[in-house]
């Protein structure tokens, strides 16, 4: 079957970029031979509608232009098992640090025609999937916050760091409520992190134990800190050697349940999701992907 490729960007993402990188990819596809056909996202038409609506048996790939929220909305839509590639264009980029497509575009897009099919767990938290992770307490927090306190002379990084930094002292810990397995825990946190991937924020690895592909969820708890510590501390979580202290804890597990607690705050691949009750769990091998 001739390869035929179901193109979707976010031009919302990349700071205004991805529409000339969508260009850029129809060329290069064109200059290929190739089949494809390119579909924007619109603010009433997500990632997720889009592709539920318009990807049919017709495409042999999928190629996703965008950032961790646009993937996250892309595989929630999918009901086809189709190869997945990805041109990274947003804020962080988290879920590409944790495979090899290329550091440019060009060796990006030959990755997506050429590159090798493997095949990645996925999570589900709740009734929505997600590829890289889950975050619940101070990092879901800084997802409210920037939604809550926007700030529009930032963007990219400097927007993410500007809000950890505004709530890193001042944030409180609150209780989870949580079984891992069959492991129960009542406990005062900071945050809590269920993940595929092993970087947030644009690259706090919180979970440096993650595999894309083991069949379980990486997690990392971290109990309470003195707000003095966070800031002395915060270069721990930014190159994964936080579990060093105390108050980290770092687990495998199949499964998690967190209690209801309106104090808390989650993210879900780095976009505002909703407060627990969440029961969180593995899809082994749900995902193929092309990486070089």
């Amino acid at each position: 079957m001739a390869r035929n490729i179901f193109v979707i960007g976010n031009p919302a993402s990349g700071i205004g970029k991805t529409k000339a990188t969508l260009a850029q990819v129809a060329t290069f596809l064109a200059s290929k031979g190739l089949k494809f056909r390119i579909f924007e996202t619109l603010p009433d038409l997500r990632g997720t509608q889009t592709v539920a609506q318009y990807l049919d048996p017709s495409y042999t790939d999928l190629m996703i232009v965008g950032g961790d929220g646009t993937i996250n909305e892309v595989i929630n839509g999918m009901t086809l098992d189709l190869p997945v590639s990805f041109i990274p264009m947003g804020t962080g980029n988290d879920f590409v640090k944790n495979i090899n497509i290329g550091h440019t575009l060009v060796s990006q897009l030959h990755t997506a025609v050429h590159g090798v099919i493997s095949r990645i767990d996925l999570g589900l938290c709740n009734d929505r999937k997600f590829i890289n992770g889950v975050g619940i307490g101070f990092d879901g927090q800084i997802s409210a916050d920037m939604l809550q306190h926007r700030v529009p002379f930032l963007s990219g990084h400097v927007k993410y760091y500007y809000h950890v930094l505004r709530i890193l002292g001042s944030y409180r810990p609150r209780i989870f409520d949580l079984t891992i397995d069959e492991l129960q825990k009542k406990q005062k946190m900071i945050l809590l992190t269920v993940a595929k991937g092993t970087t947030f924020g644009g690259g706090f690895q919180l979970t440096p134990h993650a595999k894309l592909a083991d069949g379980n969820l990486a997690i990392c708890t971290i109990g309470t800190l003195s707000p003095l510590m966070r800031f002395l501390k915060i270069h721990t979580l930014q190159n994964g050697t936080h579990d060093r202290l105390k108050a980290v804890s770092l687990y495998h597990a199949r499964k998690i349940t967190i209690g209801a607690n309106p104090l808390l705050e989650a993210h879900i691949d780095g976009e505002y999701f909703n407060k627990p009750p969440f029961q969180i769990s593995v899809l082994p091998a749900a995902l193929q992907i092309r990486t070089s």
